[in-house]
């Protein structure tokens, strides 16, 4: 059975031994006496529950503001919805494409409700056949930079200010088509970053044209 005479020994030949293991200072009641080690001892265990706090406060202040910020993202999507409602878009013979309707609109709410410029939302035919296949052709959200001439083909001339971009398309391959997102910021937009809000943007996206494909022409 190990004593307390034990511990005192182990101790005195380990000087160190709770710079090593601070955590254990969190566990310790160690009484405020006037004697240099014991003061030392206390000061050191405030240090280690002043640092976890300040880490704690760190952590909340994030979590608080990655709350708001996504808050803010779904204000932004609940908008995006009401505008494609609204729009009552219908594509009969003869008349602008769904997509060439939805365009301005969705443009202007990225500009306007989520902060992104430039975006352009494209058709299946304008997107190069080498990023469909490549890139695209899982339907997912892709962000990250790209080469300068797809950065042209994709944005023309806006193209040369973009650091960063968030490729969105609608369908595998962008079958409905491709919605582009640029950043002057070259990581704003980077691989590492979630994309269900992107995913979700396409899948509105999606329903607003199969809904417009489907729609009976308006009377005359």
């Amino acid at each position: 059975m190990i004593t307390a005479q034990d511990v005192c020994r182990f101790l005195e030949k380990q000087p160190d031994f709770f710079v090593d293991h601070p955590e254990l200072l969190e566990a310790l009641h160690v009484p405020h006496r006037t004697d240099g080690q014991t003061v030392s001892l206390v000061e050191r265990q405030v240090k280690v529950l002043r640092a976890n706090q300040a880490e704690t406060r760190q952590r909340l202040a994030t979590l608080i503001r990655n709350a708001r910020d996504n808050e803010a993202l779904v204000g932004h999507m609940h908008r995006l919805a009401l505008r494609l409602i609204a729009a009552k878009i219908a594509a009969p013979a003869g008349a602008p494409t769904a997509l060439e309707q939805l365009a301005p609109l969705v443009e202007a709410a990225m500009r306007e409700d989520f902060g992104v410029s430039p975006a352009r939302l494209l058709a299946p035919a304008a997107v190069p056949k080498s990023l469909r296949s490549t890139l695209l052709a899982s339907g997912s959200p892709h962000c990250g930079r790209l080469r300068e001439d797809d950065r042209h083909a994709l944005l023309g001339a806006v193209a040369e200010g973009v650091g960063s971009m968030a490729l969105v398309p609608l369908g595998a391959g962008a079958a409905q088509g491709l919605l582009v997102l640029g950043s002057a910021d070259t990581v704003h937009f980077h691989p590492g970053m979630a994309t269900d809000f992107l995913t979700r943007i396409a899948q509105l996206l999606s329903t607003a044209l199969a809904a417009a494909t489907v729609a009976p022409a308006a009377p005359t």
